[in-house]
């Protein structure tokens, strides 16, 4: 038996999906033992603190988010697949109210769609990957800032404030990141401003949650700041990479990113700023431009 899909990449929420199931029937097969379902599934388990003797303590939960049936209908309107070869079509709708997480497969959790196929005794599995793109609040603005008081055991003395914004929060895999920043050094110390973008993973239970933290680039680091110097037209730019996946927020999975600035301050405390990013679809990013654009 074989599920045989119209298309074969990625699929979004207002979309169908398409396909032929192909089999031999070797006897007569009830059609009312037939079944094609279009499932989604989240698992997240892991195993906290096992060691040489004791096993730890596992945290588990497999929940069906969606199960959608599509009615099998035999020629003629017979109730039997009579003996010989079948080709059956079929179609779901991805619907769009249901508030569905992108497809996602980690270590410690995931999320799997796919087209499962019963004829008679006979089980198939189609997985296939679905994207559901964030598309509000993309080309708000973020900001934060964060400041550095040298006490009087510093090596240093003075004071040192950083701002850092990011034009827009949502993103697409492989565009520039370019992160402005303005770094007010009234301190004596000597100061450097370095980037990187983090991806933070939770896996939730209902009784437990575990977080995953990453940086998924190394650091880029800016020019020297010397003493009572401020930059107030600072940038730095990072390549959001091509090969992660879309921010999720899900009751079982949450998937989110961010950037993270540092200030490093040579024998003292660094400072920090982390901001906020969405990683969605460029076309997501287009359409609700377009639609920012119009409402203006």
């Amino acid at each position: 038996m074989k599920i045989i899909l119209e298309q074969n990449d990625i699929y979004e929420p207002g979309q169908y999906i398409r396909g032929v199931i192909v089999f031999n029937a070797v006897g007569d097969i009830p059609v009312s033992e037939c079944n094609v379902n279009l499932i989604c599934m989240a698992e997240v388990g892991w195993t906290e603190n096992p060691g040489i003797k004791d096993e730890g303590h596992s945290f588990h939960i497999k929940h069906k988010l969606m199960d959608i049936s599509y009615e099998l209908l035999a020629l003629n309107g017979e109730s039997y697949y009579r003996l010989g070869h079948h080709e059956i079509p079929f179609e779901f709708y991805l619907p769009e109210n249901l508030n569905l997480p992108s497809s996602y497969q980690s270590r410690f959790g995931s999320i799997v769609y796919s087209v499962d196929v019963k004829i008679g005794e006979k089980l198939k599995r189609r997985e296939i990957l679905v994207e559901v793109p964030i598309r509000k609040n993309l080309w708000l603005s973020v900001g934060g800032t964060s400041e550095k008081d040298f006490g009087v055991l510093s090596f240093a003395s003075g004071k040192i404030t950083m701002q850092a914004t990011l034009r827009k929060k949502g993103y697409y895999r492989g565009e520039e990141l370019i992160v402005d920043y303005v770094i007010d050094n009234c301190s004596t110390a000597t100061v450097k401003p370095r980037v990187t973008f983090f991806q933070t993973q939770i896996y939730m239970t209902g009784e437990r949650h575990k977080t995953v933290e990453s940086s998924l680039t190394e650091a880029i680091e800016g020019d020297e700041i010397g003493s009572h110097t401020m930059i107030d037209d600072g940038n730095l730019t990072v390549t959001i990479p091509v090969d992660i996946p879309l921010s999720i927020k899900s009751e079982y999975i949450t998937l989110k990113y961010f950037l993270h600035l540092t200030l490093d301050i040579p024998l003292a405390i660094d400072i920090h700023i982390n901001l906020p990013v969405v990683i969605t679809t460029r076309s997501s990013l287009e359409n609700t431009y377009d639609q920012q654009q119009q409402r203006h």
